[in-house]
């Protein structure tokens, strides 16, 4: 007999299904969830796993909630208050938020096994686990996230740019002066995509997670693409949100929901212009928003 989503009831194809477990359960009484409700049911702001729409109010799977709630960086269980960090990361109990200080990389509470890094960034210990330091691995994942966008959304560049690891303090100064050429406002950044004469680079922040890594050097590319592609493109919300979009289908092949989740909840010009994008997408698909970026940019010229 075929297998039925436990959401919307329908029969699932074989192996296109994903079962989700829980830890003090066995694999065999797993939610067992079809691709459709995958990509389209809300997801538990705690497990990420899908769950019926009607929870999307309360935000927290039933599981979670009779489980009852671990604080992420204590481990004790919540009693009262919990905070998320980011609309989806945590649930933190109301003592270690007050108490640590915010990681200066994912905004969590840093916990006692923070590590200061060289340039006085805090960093808590998960983000720390993960972070790009040596230059060849950075490389190597560079390439790769090239390679991918090329193959799922056909993003390709006559002139390859080149990835440059840099302190917090040199981001801030070639972040400072691309402003300055612009004519646009200096911003907090971790990536940066910068021409130098027939040179291109994409500057990256040292010790970033691996999952954010990959999040900003597909950004700073869309970035790249848009200056062979759409290089008139000056509208901010346009321009960043296409940026935003790419990023996020990076994500997506990935299967970083809970990242891509943070994406769409930015309430500013990064979030609203994904926002943008992808209701373009879901209407017309991903060539029509390719055709769209590009006819934006012939409009301004």
């Amino acid at each position: 007999m075929p297998k039925h989503c436990n959401l919307c009831g329908n029969p699932i194809a074989p192996n296109t299904a994903r079962i989700y477990t829980r830890k003090h359960r066995s694999p065999q009484k797993g939610l067992t969830i079809c691709a459709q409700c995958e990509h389209d049911q809300p997801r538990c702001l705690v497990c990420q796993t899908p769950m019926a729409r009607e929870r999307a109010a309360v935000g927290i799977c039933r599981e979670c909630l009779r489980e009852g709630l671990k604080c992420r960086s204590c481990g004790k269980h919540i009693v009262g208050e919990f905070l998320l960090v980011n609309g989806n990361d945590g649930p933190y109990c109301a003592a270690c938020y007050r108490r640590y200080a915010r990681c200066e990389i994912c905004g969590a509470p840093a916990g006692d096994d923070a590590v200061t890094l060289g340039d006085g960034r805090i960093v808590c210990a998960r983000c720390h686990s993960s972070a790009i330091t040596d230059p060849r691995e950075g490389n190597e994942l560079f390439e790769q996230v090239i390679d991918q966008l090329g193959s799922t959304l056909d993003l390709r560049l006559n002139i390859r740019p080149h990835l440059a690891l840099v302190d917090r303090a040199r981001l801030i100064e070639l972040s400072r002066a691309a402003a300055q050429e612009n004519g646009h406002a200096a911003e907090h950044v971790m990536g940066l995509f910068v021409r130098h004469g027939r040179r291109r680079f994409i500057y990256v922040q040292e010790h970033l997670p691996r999952i954010l890594f990959i999040q900003i050097v597909a950004h700073e590319f869309a970035h790249a693409w848009q200056g062979e592609q759409a290089p008139l493109v000056e509208d901010a919300l346009r321009r960043e949100g296409f940026a935003e979009w790419v990023a996020y289908h990076m994500l997506d092949a990935l299967g970083a929901q809970k990242k891509a989740a943070q994406m769409l909840q930015r309430a500013d010009v990064y979030g609203d212009g994904l926002r943008y994008w992808l209701a373009i997408e879901t209407q017309h698909g991903i060539a029509s928003v390719l055709k769209q970026i590009r006819v934006t940019a012939r409009e301004r010229g």
